[in-house]
């Protein structure tokens, strides 16, 4: 999976911090901010939030093997792709998912036979599997499971000790098959203590 080029969609907290620390273990990564302002910022090493240790990973990231862009189109042909945007809860208490669902109809209009999408945003159980499936199917015109591949990889780490945890805490992925499930350990045993596969998404 080494030679696998990484898109993580959006670069908040949970998907910068990822971003950084795999474009460290040496893989190819390209971060998509749809903020053109937080995204020319990142590109001169500035973060918009504090995260201990954030700052120098970063600048050593844009120094080797990692990318940022605001757009789709700028992106060179990924194998990965990575949904990390945000889904902040709304008055009704319930999560809004429109960025969620935005991103995953312009993956799925990029989306080709043996990519993996693996979502990290934080949301409800079977999520990935009712509404962002669907999504990329029907964009894509392929099959989950058949054409390409899918899983959930929650996040876990507390803020302020975000890079520590990538590495020191199990990863929990939940794979729409075992491909999907391998496919997805392959990339988080480079960063990663230990790996819990589950047997749904």
């Amino acid at each position: 999976m080494t030679d696998k080029r990484i898109c993580i969609l959006g670069l908040g907290y949970v998907g910068l911090t990822l971003a950084v620390i795999l474009a460290e273990a040496g893989l190819k990564v390209i971060g998509i901010e749809k903020n053109k302002e937080v995204a020319e910022a990142l590109k001169q090493g500035k973060l918009h939030f504090y995260e201990k240790g954030l700052a120098g990973a970063l600048r050593f990231a844009l120094d080797n093997s990692f990318e940022i862009c605001s757009t789709m189109n700028a992106v060179p042909s990924a194998d990965v792709y990575i949904i990390s945007v945000g889904t902040p809860v709304g008055e009704d208490r319930k999560p809004k998912l429109d960025d969620l669902i935005n991103v995953s109809q312009d993956v799925g209009k990029v989306l080709k036979k043996g990519d993996l999408v693996c979502l990290r945003s934080t949301v409800a159980p079977t999520t990935t599997r009712e509404i962002v499936m669907p999504i990329l199917e029907k964009m894509s015109g392929l099959r989950a499971g058949y054409d390409f591949f899918l899983s959930f990889a929650p996040e876990r780490a507390a803020e302020g000790k975000a890079l520590e945890e990538l590495k020191n805490l199990s990863q929990i992925i939940g794979g729409l098959n075992g491909t999907s499930a391998s496919l997805t350990a392959d990339i988080f045993n480079k960063i990663a203590s230990k790996i819990i596969i589950v047997n749904s998404l």
